[in-house]
């Protein structure tokens, strides 16, 4: 699969350059250690991919976007660090979270530490390339935004909790929020370190948007039918968080009355027992749900797919069409 090689091809050179901004022997060393925890417990590395890729596809060279494809990573992996803290989960990657290893209060500074680096080396990407005034202050609204827009839809995310009337519209704004964001920022950052047409920049950005909700989709669902091994946390842990998917969401709605009250008994219930949560899971089987969210993420695909027609052929564009299509094939 030629996604997958250049994917390993490009990991390799992406976590160089983090090493570079973030360096293993940084003091003081607990910092360093817990804002590395989770970069080094593995990861897809899929946004600064996707930052390279873009710029490969109009026409720059992956050297282009190094330092920026870095900064979205170390951006991500500052937004994992605080919704671990915010949702207490104790596992991602297969490793304990950094908080519970850490603590909160180390834990925060470590994911901060992360987003102070991000700006450090978009900056460091856009002097090299000598870029014009214009870009780089777009280069620097794109990142600022998406930071801004990540927070609003975690903000969504965590009020949802809440409530049992969250509507398919209201869940589709907070993804693309919350993971459609940031996708969209990877694109648009390459595009445009790589000198994209005001169009090409467009396209690819609204690619990545509906990429990011898709793959967001498709997380949803291995957290209820993947396995724990590959996914890296409990399977049904969303369930017990309260969390409104789209299957959640949708169920709620369609369950026969007794099929609801299982559903509600386990949602947002820390205690539920396995049995419950099985329960819970069979609930969303039942209602079709989980065959829902499937079409619904291969929708968003092959509208993802369709705005790469903007581009002119490449081997950057016909990866990014696997791309889009391995966000709703992967089983982690």
């Amino acid at each position: 699969m030629e996604l997958m090689k250049y994917l390993q091809g490009m990991t390799r050179k992406v976590e160089k350059e983090i090493d570079e901004w973030f360096p293993r022997d940084a003091e003081p060393e607990v910092l360093a250690r817990a804002s590395r925890h989770l970069l080094e417990a593995g990861g897809k590395r899929l946004r600064p991919c996707l930052a390279l890729l873009s710029c490969e596809a109009v026409g720059g060279r992956v050297e282009d976007a190094m330092e920026a494809a870095a900064a979205l990573e170390l951006l991500h992996n500052f937004t994992l660090i605080h919704d671990d803290i915010m949702d207490r989960d104790e596992f991602r990657r297969n490793v304990k979270t950094v908080h519970t290893i850490w603590g909160e209060p180390v834990a925060i500074i470590a994911g901060d530490a992360l987003f102070a680096k991000v700006f450090e080396a978009v900056a460091a990407n856009a002097k090299r390339l000598d870029l014009p005034s214009d870009r780089v202050v777009e280069l620097f609204e794109t990142v600022s935004r998406a930071s801004f827009e990540i927070c609003q839809g975690q903000a969504l995310d965590m009020l949802f909790g809440g409530r049992d009337d969250v509507s398919e519209t209201e869940y589709l704004k907070m993804v693309s929020s919350k993971t459609g964001a940031l996708m969209e920022a990877s694109a648009r950052v390459g595009a445009l370190l790589g000198n994209g047409k005001p169009r090409q920049v467009k396209a690819l950005a609204e690619y990545g948007r509906l990429v990011g909700i898709a793959f967001q989709i498709q997380d949803d669902m291995l957290g209820i039918v993947g396995e724990r091994e590959k996914f890296g946390k409990p399977i049904g842990n969303d369930i017990r968080e309260g969390k409104r998917t789209l299957m959640v969401v949708r169920a709620l709605e369609a369950a026969a009355p007794k099929d609801r009250a299982i559903l509600l008994r386990s949602l947002g219930n820390k205690r539920a027992s396995e049995a419950e949560i099985v329960a819970a899971i069979e609930v969303l089987k039942r209602t079709g749900t989980i065959g829902y969210a499937a079409d619904k993420a291969r929708e968003l695909v092959a509208s993802a797919k369709s705005k790469l027609k903007a581009l002119s052929d490449s081997r950057a564009r016909r990866l990014l069409l696997e791309l889009a299509d391995f966000t709703i094939k992967r089983e982690f």
